[in-house]
């Protein structure tokens, strides 16, 4: 006999955010329904409404079962600069590993959970030394975390693009293509090599970013 599917079986939060991320990480966000869900799993859709009461409920603790699956590394043992470099790829990972993350942190309404959370206040504490005051801190962190939700969908968007590569040489190669004689601030950048060596786009552009945020750090 198969085991009691319930709330005190196996059914659970957990089992269906399982179940819910799986379909969204094959078929898109727009293919979660609690009833995809329940054929999935081989139960009704009434038993998982015990456990999660709508869709909205559901894609949060999609989110936060995502995000619980983040380790943050003891901050003391970093510099500022290092915890937000850390921060970001936490995102990106999250990011490039569910593309429907993308569209969940802009329609399910935040606060997403205990994990969420945590990631906050981690990296809050992780700007401490600079001295902002809260609201610039809380601030500087969102601006990191819009910057990698604006970078996940340049780089998901171009399909010609992995994340191995660098997609700033593929569109710099794409325009030496295109006839730019009425934009030559623009053909100038193109016409310029880029450095050599690796690059690494994301991070790279993540210290323009944490220059802005050091700049804005209290004249002691």
């Amino acid at each position: 006999m198969s085991p009691r599917i319930g709330p005190s079986g196996p059914l659970s939060r957990e089992r269906i955010a399982s179940a819910a991320i799986e379909l969204a990480d094959s078929e898109g966000l727009d293919a979660v329904s609690m009833r995809r869900i329940a054929e999935h799993l081989n139960t009704g859709a009434a038993s998982l409404y015990r456990h999660i009461t709508n869709r909205d409920e559901l894609v949060a603790t999609m989110v936060e079962h995502v995000t619980a699956g983040h380790d943050y590394p003891d901050a003391a043992d970093l510099d500022w600069r290092e915890c937000m470099h850390v921060l970001a790829q936490q995102d990106w990972s999250a990011f490039l590993g569910h593309p429907w993350m993308l569209t969940a942190v802009e329609t399910a309404t935040p606060p997403f959970g205990t994990a969420a959370l945590a990631g906050m206040e981690w990296a809050l504490g992780a700007l401490a030394p600079l001295g902002l005051p809260p609201h610039e801190a809380a601030r500087a962190v969102m601006t990191i975390n819009i910057y990698v939700q604006g970078t996940a969908r340049v780089l998901l968007g171009d399909r010609a693009v992995s994340a191995e590569d660098d997609p700033g040489r593929n569109w710099q190669r794409r325009l030496r293509e295109v006839d730019l004689g009425q934009f030559p601030l623009l053909q100038s950048v193109i016409a310029q090599p880029l450095p050599a060596g690796e690059r690494n786009w994301l991070h790279d552009g993540l210290d323009v970013v944490l220059d802005g945020i050091e700049a804005r750090r209290p004249t002691p």
